[in-house]
């Protein structure tokens, strides 16, 4: 059985994700304070 954040109902009424809520597969948290250096990519829904 697998297990999911979101039930199979809410995932296939989703249309278009619009934004992450953090904590993602195979996403990196570092502290803040500990980074020199930030990037952001930033991809406008067309």
């Amino acid at each position: 059985m697998r297990k999911l954040a979101l039930s199979d109902e809410i995932l296939l009424s989703v249309d278009k994700a619009a934004r992450y809520i953090g904590g993602e597969v195979n996403s990196i948290m570092k502290d803040k304070k500990e980074v020199t250096t930030r990037v952001a990519f930033c991809f406008p829904d067309v």
